[in-house]
Formats: C-alpha cells, structure tokens, sequence
C-alpha cells in the first residue's frame, strides 16, 4: 500500500496537548498561513480540494462540524492561492469530552505535497487547541500510514471504526462521479 491509500476503517487517536512533539519545518518563500479572514476569497478552490480527498465534503465545506469556530479552519496559501488546509474543531464526534477538540480534514493541493505543510498545518492546530484552553485533540483517519505519523508526533492509538453501510466504494471512480453529476445536472440540482 501506498502512504494515503485509503483503508476500509478509521483510526483514530488521542493527542494530549502536552505530549505533542512538535515540527522544525517552517514554510518556504511565497507560503503563508491563513484562517478564515481569507474563506470568502478561496472558495472554489477550498471545495475543489476538499472533493479531491473526500466524498463528504460538505460537512467541512459549510462548517457542519461540532463546535465549528470562526478560527476552526487552518489554510496555507502560496502567493495568494489556497494550497492546503484543515479544520480544528472545539468538540469531537465521539464525545470524549468537553476538553477534547477534533482536527478534520486535511487537504494538500497535488502539486505540493512532500513540503512538510501536513505537519506544519498540524503545529499551527495544536497552538490554536491550546490557546482554546484545550487537553488534546482526537484524530481520526482512514489513510494507511498517517496513524503511525501521528504517532511519531506524541498521540496514542484509541480505537478502530469500521466503515459500515456504504453505498459507494471507498473512493469512487472518476467515471462514478461524472454519472452522477450527469444526474443531478439532469435533476437540476448543482453538485
């Protein structure tokens, strides 16, 4: 398998803020980290990226998240142009709780992957979760090598979820999803 093959469940861990690791990346020339001063403007592109990654991603898109915050969402640009992000929730989905927030979705433009903004983004989460006053956050991921990247940076593994009841495949297929956009076209609801 792949770095971010996708696998047939969730992993998802426990990080205590004060177990974090920590990076010594930073970002090159022309990058810059944004929030949510910068959503109106980058869009489109934060919805093309979010459908690249995943079939709900819409739940982040319209901030359908729990305790979605005006600062949850966490983006790099380079030169202006929106190339990865994330969001860092007060809450988390499986309720472990009030001290414990989520980081969900994170997203890298192809064409910059490998320059360490999963882990830079992940930094700039964990101070943001503590200026929140926050224990730690959950994780949850179902690409195959980021558990043990996650563990690398201080969380603990806390339980598997198999995904049950899908309708769709994993990732569905280029072709899939141009039918089904051909059906909602024809229903006239945009997708």
């Amino acid at each position: 398998m792949k770095f971010a093959d996708e696998l047939e469940k969730y992993v998802v861990l426990k990080l205590a803020l004060d177990k974090y690791k920590g990076t010594t990346r930073t970002l090159e020339a022309g990058f810059q980290i944004a929030g949510s001063e910068v959503r109106e403007r980058i869009r489109k592109h934060e919805k093309r990226l979010l459908k690249l990654y995943f079939c709900n991603w819409v739940a982040p898109y319209y901030g359908n998240l729990k305790d979605w915050r005006d600062e949850s969402p966490i983006y790099v640009l380079y030169q202006g142009r929106l190339v990865s992000g994330l969001y860092l929730c007060g809450q988390n989905e499986f309720d472990e709780g009030k001290s414990w927030g989520q980081v969900h979705y994170f997203f890298t433009d192809p064409a910059f992957k490998g320059r360490g903004l999963h882990s830079i983004l992940f930094s700039k989460a964990i101070d943001r979760a503590k200026s929140w006053n926050l224990q730690g956050v959950i994780i949850s991921t179902d690409r195959y090598l980021l558990p043990k990247v996650y563990v690398e940076w201080g969380a603990i593994p806390w339980k598997e979820v198999k995904k049950v009841n899908s309708w769709m495949p994993l990732t569905p297929s280029k072709k899939f999803l141009e039918l089904l956009r051909k059906l909602i076209r024809t229903l006239g609801r945009p997708l």
